[in-house]
């Protein structure tokens, strides 16, 4: 529980720095999200997220993940096997 909640404060954090923004007389009027996110981060965070990937890709075991979609399409949109008598 306590781990939804601090995802629920991090996704409303997220989206409110991509909403809001900020600008002083030096710049115009810039995102929030720019100000945390510069370009020497995101250089950083895909770095690690590609060799997350390729040591993944290299030393990880195959794994199925229709299943998972499948499932995850379903919580998303519904059953597609279920059928609707609306008349």
């Amino acid at each position: 529980m306590a781990r939804r909640i601090i995802e629920i404060i991090v996704g409303l954090a997220i989206v409110g720095s991509l909403f809001a923004s900020y600008s002083d007389r030096s710049n115009d009027s810039k995102l929030v999200i720019w100000y945390l996110l510069t370009p020497e981060v995101l250089k950083t965070i895909v770095w690690i997220a590609l060799f997350l990937l390729a040591s993944r890709l290299v030393y990880g075991k195959y794994k199925d993940y229709s299943k998972y979609f499948f499932n995850f399409f379903i919580k998303l949109f519904g059953d597609p096997n279920k059928v609707d008598k609306q008349n």
